[in-house]
């Protein structure tokens, strides 16, 4: 699954707000059946997805978070993605964000759901709970990308212990690069000081993440501006690369650095990450 640097949430009901081309800055326009959705207003909602018409909007990657199939609006949701064939307005949903999972096999249960459709999506799992945060290892290995849930899984604490809170971190994303996946960092709720939401997105990529979720427009910017891989980055990658299959040594020390097995592995492995934007295909490593 190609990483997406920002991920805007907007609730299902307000689909129509959205739905204009040039509206969506965001990498992906994730509607949400879950949180920002009323229970009350749930049917209400995925009617108005069943009857939107997108084909114009000029959206970007179109994601769905639906609610848990442990409950009655969670299977509504998935036999309603069923009978829409994965498709929301006429276009195709390329993400299913599932939440609440506890192990790998709250996963088989959408992956086979979801095998009805012409063209499945791709499954993203939510790191949201104490027994997903045990398990991340073994979600990440039947998932397409995590992302995590820090609200939801504060909420089954007695308080927000710092400590187990970066542990949950830690565990997502190194689960993630295990498997190659994207790692989306939960989202901000500061909707006015964007410095702050700039000093949360930095945090977040130097502990392993590759985006950040946004639930308002104005978050966009920043988060993009933090996430992004840009071409001298992706560039320096190569060289690295490169450079180190044409030079005879398993060590060399140069003027401006040191080329060594650990420094390719890794430029080779954020070269895959990124190789929809990188053409990186030469350098995935086998």
């Amino acid at each position: 699954m190609k990483p997406h640097a920002s991920l805007l949430y907007t609730p299902a009901l307000l689909l129509d707000s959205v739905a204009r081309p040039g509206r969506v800055r965001a990498d992906m326009l994730v509607l949400d059946l879950e949180d920002s959705t009323h229970p009350v207003r749930k049917a209400e909602a995925r009617a108005g997805l069943a009857a939107a018409d997108l084909t114009r909007a000029g959206l970007p990657a179109l994601g769905l978070r639906v609610n848990s199939i442990a409950t009655y609006d969670g299977l509504e949701d998935m036999k309603a993605l069923i009978d829409q064939d994965a498709m929301i307005g006429g276009v195709a949903i390329d993400a299913i964000f599932i939440p609440k999972i506890a192990g790998p096999g709250d996963v088989a249960v959408y992956r086979s759901l979801l095998a009805r459709t012409s063209h499945p999506p791709r499954v993203v799992s939510f790191i949201e709970t104490v027994d997903a945060v045990e398990n991340a290892f073994a979600i990440a290995a039947v998932s397409d990308g995590l992302c995590f849930g820090q609200a939801d899984l504060t909420a089954e604490l007695y308080a927000a212990n710092e400590t187990y809170l970066d542990y949950a971190r830690a565990r997502l994303c190194v689960a993630a690069a295990r498997h190659r996946l994207p790692a989306i960092d939960t989202n901000s709720f500061e909707l006015h000081d964007l410095a702050l939401v700039e000093a949360q997105c930095r945090a977040a990529r130097d502990a392993g993440f590759t985006g950040k979720a946004a639930i308002h427009p104005r978050q966009v910017d920043v988060i993009a501006e933090a996430f992004s891989v840009g071409p001298d980055e992706i560039a320096e990658y190569r060289r690295v690369v490169e450079d180190y299959d044409n030079t005879p040594y398993g060590f060399a020390v140069e003027k401006d650095r040191v080329l060594a097995p650990p420094f390719v592995l890794r430029a080779r492995r954020m070269l895959q990450l990124h190789a929809a934007d990188a053409e990186a295909a030469p350098y995935r490593h086998q």
